[in-house]
């Protein structure tokens, strides 16, 4: 037992450390009532657990049967009930004093017997559990306590993050820890200390309770306050009478038959000094210490910390103290791979939040569930802005004319009203939602009432009813803001979240409200999975996913390639998840987004979304400054309707700059660079005046040629600066150029047999397929190279005698071809199975001849993204040994071995199969389709084409449909 400084009017006996414990192996058939603790039992043995902690970690539990593919799996696990018992010495004190037994951390129902009998129920699972046990305790002895936690799942809330299992697990236990608080007779009941920056004032509410002997006596209050630069301001006094009346908060310990209650006393905090305001980005706290006298001696003492801010919905702004900010968040979804339940260690979360803020973020987003206490205490300190959810994601509230159980809408009613009262203080907690995704179109009564109640209860938050789902503009809903999908809602498509316009917003979705928007779990593109994590799961939980991935990926020959495809699928996610993160920012009208997540996901699959593992840890695909060019307050963004240009084509990009500092920027300019090969092509700068806070707008257009000289990637670098040389934000800008298309000089010696491509082959020898002889074509040896679409028998025996092929089927004509899209998997292929183009972007060997000049550098960029979107892929798993030319990168699940591209010799002749789409036309009038076909046709006319690996004819036609010919008799 420790005692917290008994000294004072009131202190907190802590009970943490080694407890008795046995798991209750007997199933439970009778109500709480009935419940016989272990003490009025015979023969009950016992073992020992320490408190906090869980019972899995702790060696309770049996090794599952059951081994989970799509997420991870405990060591052991236990549900059911498990009890708890300790003798413990109550010191002596006034004999009018309250006892609040109090745990923290519990999942989720607790009985609690002191000394025998029986203090009731909680069944509180993100607020703490308290009982009033005065009557119970016995000073100045060993008093015996009993508790029954039950970790069984007696709501169906199960979707929940907070306990679901692909996220913080089914687990059991008290994990925040056990405490016993004892409270002087005559003390605080209550304290609310409301700040209002608009005045700079605080208003100070509470309510003093103490015995009917105490009626129609004054006591003092003195309230100090520390500045948060350390100083204190000058004591605030005053006398409030005691009343004899019933208590005005019912949740209150004891029932005390004396209070007074003072509503609404402002404090001035600016007399002496200004004031200190709170942010996202200057995190200021201060102290108020309030104590209680009875002439010189003190009756009570209560400590509690705030922060002077406010966030208000103005129009479609948020502004945070009356400047508008905009919200750069992620979603935590109650991931702890180590403990699988919330831990209590705020150093943790102080890690999490800096190395958040490292890129940029300001808001977190607590996916059905809250937090505990050390979460709350360093996000004020950090300065993150956080909402917070009921704990469920149900399926009760999709339609508006069906109520929820009672018991559900009791529970969660509860677990509002705790939550309200216990995060009051913190200025971290800003807005709040009634769950996850729950509703259908429209809204729900229940959920409209209950943001009525919590706007009554702390109006200095904003609400809203649900984060995901319905419809905008919203009908029968009632919320201060709005969280939707800005991937999903008409008429946008999730397909088309990312694409190589620069241009493009979502002023589509944002339009069509009057409050404020915010992206609801935006992107969700995926990598490549990453086995080496493996050996960090030194806890409870181990990646129980990896073992069938790994397995299929060895069978299959590719764990060689496995760095690979992680670094250039992770570089395509990077990629995907800029552009989708700056076309938010170009959207005048947006107030933020809620990425899902920056962290991998470890369930439904697991989705590789983030850009560090579950443990918070850099996974090497980008760096903080990199991510900060689109992820910070003030944002320059580069808008241009093509990514690809011919060789010396204008180039007009518009500067727009989305800035949501605290204070406007003065006398900019805009400094620009055009780089090729690191060589600076042209540069230029403006000076653009003024700009307001909270506004994103055009600056003026970078007007430039792109590189003459054959096929280039080049970038345009773009500085913010205000004054001199105060550089604000810098971005850059992707491009690539290409020659105008030359006909190939051996034109006059390729048979080609797709109508399409005839404006592209000069001289060529244009005729059906059907018409090729191939005895004829190699005796007379005036053709070099058969271009076909369809193999056809009288193909494959050109090609068996010696001869030369490009075989460019489309998806019909494959065998297992893979539909592909530009974009990476959409957060998991095995909750999305049927999403299109389930493939994770391309990997690009260093030499790869048959792309001759045209530019990459070994992974997906925009350039390709007219090229692969809708593209199938060639499966090559009927092909061992023959390595894809162009590669894609198939999801970890299925792992196929996918291309685009692939040679082989065959016979005596030599065969390039690709995919590409060069028989539509529209595309071939692209600067970098056509170009790309023109280094094709010179690699098949060059020395290079020398394929290394065989195939037989049987393979061959394994690959590609065979199509019946006419045959001339």
């Amino acid at each position: 037992m420790n005692l917290s400084d008994i000294a004072k009017a009131r202190h907190t006996l802590n009970f943490n450390g080694t407890w008795q414990f046995r798991l209750d192996l007997e199933p439970d058939e009778h109500i709480a009532q009935k419940i016989l603790p272990p003490s009025q039992c015979e023969n009950t043995s016992w073992e020992t657990i320490q408190i906090p902690g869980s019972w899995e970690e702790q060696g309770y539990g049996e090794e599952p049967e059951y081994e989970r593919l799509d997420t991870w799996t405990k060591i052991r696990e236990y549900e059911g009930s498990a009890w708890y018992a300790q003798d413990v010495h109550i010191p002596s004190d006034d004999p009018g004093c309250q006892y609040v037994f109090r745990l923290e951390g519990v999942r989720w129902t607790t009985d609690l017997w002191m000394n025998g009998h029986y203090a009731g129920q909680q069944d509180s699972l993100v607020n703490q559990q308290k009982w009033n046990v005065t009557s119970l305790v016995k000073q100045g002895e060993v008093n015996r306590v009993e508790m029954r936690v039950d970790n069984t799942m007696k709501l169906p809330l199960a979707g929940s993050h907070i306990h679901s299992l692909h996220t913080a697990t089914a687990w059991g236990g008290i994990t925040g820890g056990v405490y016993l608080d004892c409270l002087p007779p005559c003390r605080l009941e209550t304290l609310r200390i409301q700040p209002d920056a608009e005045h700079g004032t605080i208003l100070v509410g509470c309510t003093v309770s103490a015995p009917a002997s105490k009626a129609d006596r004054a006591v003092q209050l003195h309230v100090d306050i520390q500045h948060p630069d350390g100083t204190w301001l000058d004591r605030y006094s005053s006398h409030v009478k005691l009343e004899a009346r019933p208590p005005t908060d019912p949740s209150s310990v004891g029932s005390t038959e004396c209070q007074a209650v003072i509503d609404h006393w402002r404090l001035e905090l600016g007399a002496e000094k200004s004031v200190a305001r709170w942010s996202d980005e200057s995190p200021k706290m201060y102290k108020a210490v309030v104590r209680l006298f009875d002439g010189e001696r003190e009756l009570d003492q209560v400590e509690q910390t705030f922060g002077v801010r406010s966030l208000v919905a103005d129009g479609k702004q948020l502004k945070l103290n009356g400047t508008p900010v905009y919200l750069r968040g992620y979603v935590d979804c109650c991931i702890f791979p180590l403990t699988g339940y919330p831990v209590w260690d705020k150093a943790h979360y102080i890690r999490q939040f800096r190395v958040a803020r490292s890129y940029g973020f300001n808001h977190v987003r607590l996916h059905g569930w809250s937090a505990p206490e050390p979460f709350w205490d360093a996000a004020d300190e950090e300065g993150m802005l956080v909402q917070a959810e009921l704990p469920h994601w149900s399926r009760f509230f999709e339609k508006s004319d069906q109520s929820a159980p009672a018991e559900v809408l009791t529970y969660l009613t509860q677990e509002l009203d705790g939550l309200l009262l216990s995060l009051h203080r913190h200025p971290s907690f800003v807005m709040f939602s009634m769950g996850n995704e729950l509703i259908g179109a429209n809204g729900h009564p229940e959920l409209n009432a209950w943001v009525s109640r919590a706007k009554e209860m702390d109006p200095t938050r904003l609400y809203t009813d649900n984060t995901g789902f319905g419809q905008l503009p919203a009908q029968g809903r009632e919320g201060d803001y709005y969280i939707q999908s800005l991937n999903w809602h008409p008429p946008l498509e999730s397909a088309y979240s990312a694409v190589p316009d620069t241009t493009l917003d979502y002023h589509a979705v944002t339009r069509l409200a009057e409050h404020p928007v915010i992206g609801h779990e935006h992107a969700q593109y995926t990598m490549y999975v990453r086995p080496q994590e493996r050996d960090k799961y030194t806890g409870v939980l181990r990646p129980s996913w990896l073992l069938p991935i790994e397995e299929s990926l060895t069978r299959k020959g590719m764990m060689a390639d496995l760095e690979h495809f992680q670094q250039a699928s992770g570089t395509h996610l990077v990629r995907s998840l800029k552009e989708a993160m700056e076309r938010i920012r170009r959207t005048p009208d947006a107030t933020g987004v809620q990425l899902l997540d920056i962290r991998d996901f470890p369930g439904q699959g697991h989705a590789t979304t983030g850009i560090l593992d579950v443990f918070w840890d850099d996974k090497g695909i980008t760096t903080p400054e990199e991510f900060m060019q689109f992820n910070s307050d003030v944002v320059v963004l580069l808008s241009c309707k093509e990514r690809t240009f011919y060789a010396g084509e204008s180039i007009d990009v518009d500067v727009r700059i989305s800035h949501y500092g605290k204070v406007p920027l003065e006398n900019v300019s805009i400094h620009w660079k055009l780089i090729s090969d690191e060589v600076v092509h042209t540069e230029g700068e403006w000076r653009t005046g003024d700009i307001q806070c909270g506004s994103v707008i055009s600056m003026g257009s970078i007007v430039a040629t792109a590189p003459r000289e054959g096929a280039a990637a080049f970038r345009i670098e773009a500085e913010l600066r205000s004054g001199d040389s105060d550089i604000h934000a810098t971005n850059v800008w992707h491009g690539w150029s290409f020659p105008l298309y030359q006909s190939h000089p051996g034109s006059n010696r390729i048979w080609n047999t797709v109508v399409e491509l005839q404006p592209f082959l000069g001289e060529a020898h244009n005729d059906r397929v059907d018409h090729i002889d191939g005895f004829r074509l190699l005796k007379h040896g005036k053709i070099d190279l058969v271009i076909a679409q369809s193999l056809t028998p009288n193909v494959v025996d050109y090609v068996v005698n010696g001869g030369t092929v490009w075989l460019q089927p489309i998806a019909e004509g494959l065998y297992d071809s893979v539909e592909t899209k530009y974009l990476p998997v959409f957060w998991n292929y095995l909750m999305f199975a049927t999403q299109p183009g389930a493939t994770m972007g391309m990997y690009l060997r260093d030499q790869v001849p048959l792309l001759g000049s045209f530019p990459h550098d070994g992974a997906s960029d925009w350039h390709w993204y007219h090229l692969v979107n809708g593209t199938p892929a060639i499966c090559l798993d009927t092909l061992p040994g023959v390595e894809p030319l162009i590669e894609v990168v198939d999801h970890f699940h299925r792992a196929k071995r996918l291309a685009y591209a692939f040679e082989a010799t065959i016979g005596k002749g030599k065969i390039l199969v690709s995919s590409l789409p060069f028989t539509n036309l529209s595309l071939m009038k692209r600067p970098e389709a056509s170009y790309l076909f023109q280094e094709i046709l010179a690699y098949l006319h060059g020395d290079h084409f020398q394929p290394e690996s065989s195939i037989s004819v049987a393979q061959l036609l394994g690959i590609a449909k065979l199509q019946t010919i006419q045959f001339t008799l």
